[in-house]
């Protein structure tokens, strides 16, 4: 195990294959670890499997993860929640390559998702569950980390898109490996006609189209300063502009503005241990006629210490600053500690964490976490389990603002999770499969009270809990067959219950023939209820994904989305996209 240390440090100073390394994941326990030695409920979506289905947005991709759902209020663009674990995105803490980029001038601090694109994306964990332990404050549904390409070569990739709403998208992708690190640049351009976000049940109804269009920029480095000291990083630039429906402006419009850095300084004092120093700093600012600004700072110093091949121990100091322009609001700051042990021995892995965050206004909070794995390797076999606990932090408006309240107390949790994955290897046939039990528990939830009201304020008002069971399926059939599946049954308390299916599930395939690869997959939610107790309608979506690798350089794609043309909201009095065709050209220069 502590050899993995230097080993996934190879492709900066190599140039080696990342497909030689392990297929690992960070964020379960703040260090590398082999997927299967996480006892947590875990999806990874890896680049190549983007490319596989088309996804153009994070939204896109959290569709077809087990345990999360989606509601938007219209189409490209628009605000959009997510839900993990029947919970909602006020508790889910989103990520760039470990840090924080939850927006604390937003509804509730959550994270900004129709603004997320994916845009120089090596691969998104989603880790459910609690995760105070490990994150501190939003981690109560679980965490989305998004972690960035690290090149291990030279090449130049262009991509071209078209389709209907007078569609187009550009990216740009070029990589420079140099003798001791790595410099990379990528672009994307998007601009879309799109669709009336509303449709005639809502109030603020318009028959235009809706437009939207972005601009993004990454400048990603890496960099062996020494033989042990190793400095990778991100900046980042995104800007866009959107139109909504509104009552009160007749063809409404918002501006976006995204300003990221951040830095990562690994420092090898042995084989046996490290320091590891994160430093961000995230912005966004979006414009309805007057700026709204939010800036998250971050600091994290990690050592990781392993004792043997079977266990380290990690732990260290956070430090979070967000800052608004919500008038007369100071500042808030957490400054918190924390510890973890990982244990792998006669086939049990553990993880145990705990930690302590001080606030600034509410004062300190303990949360801690503990996970397991035990493998029977001989039927192929892996028993998971998790509980842990979380907290939310009121925000900057919820505590200052307009019916703000400065007495909140922060939102507590406490999670659990039970699984059993079963490999499957017959004959031809080798996959695996995934069921999840979960349960969560919420207390001191702060809303507005009493709701519907203009005069009224924020209050810890009531407790809510979610349960239920998750399934998922991933299958290679032939050598040119595979087929996946999720299938999730939820039940929450009735705070949680608006825009949240029952059940709801995915079934897919993907096929690959010579230079044809070709993937289909549906996409199905049962009757829902809306917040104002309106019924959300079942319904089934099916899309597909064709390409066709013309030579080394050139990959011809056509994309499918809702073939049936079905007609149907995510959220009441909102428009979803009809049947749409999209082309496009990806071209690779090595």
């Amino acid at each position: 195990m502590r050899k993995r240390l230097l080993v996934l440090s190879l492709p900066l100073v190599s140039g080696a294959s990342a497909e030689e390394v392990p297929e690992v994941q960070v964020t379960a326990t703040r260090v590398e670890v082999p997927v299967e030695h996480i006892g947590d409920d875990v999806d990874i979506i890896t680049q190549e499997e983007i490319k596989k289905y088309g996804f153009t947005s994070i939204a896109d991709v959290l569709k077809y993860v087990a345990g999360v759902h989606i509601s938007s209020n219209g189409g490209f663009g628009q605000t959009t929640s997510v839900y993990m674990l029947g919970l909602p995105t006020k508790h889910i803490l989103v990520m760039i390559d470990g840090v924080p980029v939850n927006d604390p001038s937003s509804v509730d601090s959550q994270a900004n998702f129709a603004y997320i694109d994916l845009n120089n994306v090596e691969r998104i964990e989603v880790l459910k569950g609690a995760q105070g332990a490990l994150y501190g404050s939003e981690a109560i549904a679980g965490v989305i980390n998004i972690i960035t390409k690290k090149p291990d070569r030279n090449e130049l990739k262009l991509g071209f898109e078209g389709g209907k709403y007078k569609t187009f998208k550009e990216n740009l992708y070029s990589a420079l490996k140099l003798k001791d690190g790595y410099l990379s640049l990528s672009f994307e351009n998007f601009k879309t006609n799109g669709f009336s976000a509303t449709n005639d049940k809502s109030p603020n109804y318009e028959s235009d189209n809706d437009k939207y269009s972005y601009r993004s920029g990454w400048i990603s480095y890496g960099w062996n300063l020494t033989d042990t000291v190793k400095i990778t990083g991100n900046f980042k630039l995104k800007e866009g502009t959107v139109e909504y429906d509104s009552s009160w402006t007749p063809d409404a419009y918002t501006t976006y503005n995204n300003y990221f850095a951040g830095v990562k300084i690994d420092k090898f004092f042995s084989d046996n241990f490290m320091i590891t120093t994160k430093l961000s700093n995230n912005k966004e600012v979006r414009n309805y006629g007057s700026d709204i600004i939010g800036i998250t700072r971050y600091v994290s110093i990690q050592p990781i210490y392993y004792l043997s091949d079977n266990l380290f121990l990690t732990g260290g100091v956070n430090y979070k600053q967000e800052i608004t322009n919500t008038s007369g609001a100071p500042n808030l700051h957490t400054k918190s500690a924390f510890f973890e042990i990982h244990t792998d021995y006669l086939g049990v892995h553990n993880t145990f964490a705990i930690r302590r965050d001080f606030h600034s206004q509410f004062g300190a909070k303990t949360t801690y976490k503990v996970s397991s794995a035990y493998d029977f390797k001989e039927t192929g076999t892996t028993l998971k389990g998790q509980y842990g606990t979380g907290f939310k932090a009121p925000n900057i408006s919820q505590l200052y603002g307009y019916g703000g309240n400065p007495d909140l107390r922060p939102e507590i949790s406490e999670g659990w999770i039970l699984g059993i994955k079963q490999g499957i290897n017959f004959q031809k046939l080798n996959g695996n499969v995934e069921v999840n039990y979960f349960k969560n528990h919420v207390w001191d939830m702060i809303d507005w009270y009493p709701p519907g009201s203009w005069t009224g304020s924020y209050r810890n008002v009531n407790k809510a809990t979610t349960e239920g069971a998750e399934v998922k399926i991933n299958a290679d059939i032939t050598d040119w067959l595979n087929v996946y599946g999720t299938y999730t049954h939820l039940h929450t308390s009735k705070d949680l219950r608006a825009r949240r299916p029952e059940i709801s599930y995915t079934l897919g395939f993907n096929s690959v023939y010579q230079k044809i690869k070709f993937s289909a997959w549906a996409e199905h939610y049962s009757n829902r209820e809306d917040s104002n107790g309106k019924t959300l309608p079942s319904f089934t979506t099916y899309n597909c994904y064709a390409s066709y690798q013309l030579n080394e350089k050139v990959n011809l794609y056509l994309k499918g989305v809702n073939l049936t043309n079905k007609d149907y909201e995510l959220a009441y009095g909102y428009n979803t996209m009809g049947r749409a065709l999209f082309a496009g050209v990806n071209l690779n220069f090595r």
